[in-house]
């Protein structure tokens, strides 16, 4: 690969970087906390290339001569390019089929810990990931007798007809992206699938630990279409 190609793969790398973390767009790739290493990393890369196009221009001016190469090496940089214009969009339901679902295998007798009060007010706003594991593991049964609200998109059930509210969990990525999910009961409007719902109800606690791969259920008593957050994704355990 001739160095002008490299230099200019390395411009539009750099460009796409800087790109996604000024609109925002890298928390479709990454979690929020990165975005200083994104910055840095960006501004690094664009500085190379810049710094090598410069002394390549400056060494043609002293007496060096480029030679012609195939077409080839310029295909390479046709995907990058793409990203400037185009940028995926975030993982939903069209990816729930190929991308792993948390999987929260508990014995008969899990070990369980007082969780701290809910928040205050009449159904105070929770994590999927918080609800999943006060379900599961809240020895102070906090859930009990109390509405919550949660948000997410919309699922086919996992198990058996209806349908079920997820979320992207992810702990860096979405190299490492999996699924968390509550069975919605309540529901019989018919909704499509990524649709994005505020959903407040009530979890029973004790009704989580019949099954070996173990999904709360929620009671809905109300819930509203909203549109996908800027930030659609949860952090892992």
């Amino acid at each position: 690969m001739r160095r002008e190609t490299q230099n200019l793969l390395l411009l539009l790398l750099g460009g796409v970087v800087l790109r996604v973390t000024f609109d925002g767009t890298y928390l479709r790739y990454v979690k929020a906390g990165l975005a200083p290493f994104l910055l840095v990393s960006g501004f690094g890369i664009v500085t190379l290339a810049v710094v090598a196009i410069v002394g390549d221009i400056g060494g043609r001016h002293a007496g060096e001569h480029a030679h012609g190469t195939g077409r080839a090496p310029w295909l390479l940089l046709a995907p990058v390019a793409v990203l400037l214009v185009v940028v995926p969009p975030a993982l939903g339901a069209n990816a729930a089929g190929s991308t792993a679902p948390v999987r929260l295998r508990i014995a008969e007798e899990p070990e369980t810990w007082p969780f701290p009060p809910l928040p205050p007010g009449e159904a105070p706003a929770l994590s999927l990931t918080g609800l999943v594991d006060r379900a599961l593991f809240d020895s102070a049964r906090s859930l009990d007798d109390r509405e919550v609200t949660v948000s997410g998109f919309v699922l086919a059930a996992e198990h058996g007809d209806g349908i079920d509210l997820a979320r992207v969990v992810i702990t860096c990525c979405v190299a490492d992206a999996r699924y968390i999910r509550v069975h919605l009961a309540g529901i019989t409007e018919p909704l499509a699938e990524d649709s994005w719902l505020e959903v407040r109800g009530t979890v029973a606690t004790a009704s989580v630990h019949g099954d070996p791969e173990p999904t709360p259920t929620m009671t809905v008593t109300e819930y509203r279409r909203i549109e996908r957050p800027e930030n659609s994704y949860e952090r892992g355990r």
